[in-house]
């Protein structure tokens, strides 16, 4: 092999690089599966370190506990039932749903099934491109 070559197929491999790169990030990654195995009633909460879990009379819900503004971890008072932003005052919701504050967006929510069997229990469905 002579010099000519292995400049071109070095310069070839170090510009293609940053094109196979973003391919491989775009890639699909199925989402990962939390599995709780607690049973609530309606009316109850279940406070986790990425979401909270309510038991509603229509069903479970999850919900995200990371700000729609800027990524802070929301505090969750179950006496008001509302999430409130330590770093920028954002408020919502025991739902998710916006108040006020700089955020603007309503907490992200997550697919919850029930867990059937003895146990009971609850799954909750996390998508890898979603930040918990």
């Amino acid at each position: 092999m002579n010099r000519r070559v292995l400049l071109k197929t070095g310069i070839f491999a170090l510009l293609g690089y940053p094109v196979f790169a973003f391919i491989e990030k775009k890639r699909y990654r199925p989402p990962f599966k939390i599995r709780i195995f607690k049973k609530l009633k309606p009316g109850d909460s279940l406070i986790q370190d990425a979401f909270v879990l309510f038991e509603t009379p229509t069903g479970p819900i999850a919900v995200s506990r990371r700000c729609t503004h800027l990524g802070c971890i929301l505090k969750y008072s179950e006496s008001n039932k509302k999430f409130l932003c330590p770093c920028h005052q954002s408020m919502f919701e025991w739902d998710g749903k916006y108040i006020k504050g700089p955020a603007k967006r309503d907490l992200e929510t997550f697919e919850v099934n029930k867990l059937t069997g003895n146990e009971g229990g609850y799954e909750i469905i996390i998508p890898r491109s979603k930040h918990v």
